[in-house]
């Protein structure tokens, strides 16, 4: 769940439903089980500071791998928000949709 908190695109829910873990954090926050929530409140707190101090030691010697891992992270995560596209026209159309958002993006933000 740190990595959802920390990373940018990386959605805490996406890697819950991964690992099969998704049911038990909704039936644990929905019967208030603090025996599930303490230890991952514990474990969110302690992995988001060592993940951040792991990410601005990558961002410090290793940018260029650190920002490509977190686009790999962020694409990689697509197919899992949208299991229902099972047509390769949707697909290409969608890939299309992201590259020409990323574009406009970067002529945006060169106008500033």
């Amino acid at each position: 769940m740190s990595f959802g908190v920390i990373i940018p695109g990386v959605s805490s829910t996406v890697i819950l439903m991964l690992l099969g873990k998704y049911s038990t954090y909704l039936n644990a926050i929905s019967s208030l089980n603090f025996s599930v929530l303490l230890p991952m409140g514990i474990g969110l707190i302690i992995g988001s500071f060592l993940l951040l101090f792991f990410i601005k030691y990558l961002f410090k010697f290793y940018k260029s791998i650190a920002f490509a891992t977190i686009v790999g992270f962020m694409l990689g995560s697509i197919p899992v928000m949208t299991p229902h596209v099972t047509s390769i026209y949707a697909l290409i159309l969608g890939t299309f949709a992201l590259f020409l958002g990323f574009y406009t993006t970067l002529k945006l933000s060169a106008l500033h």
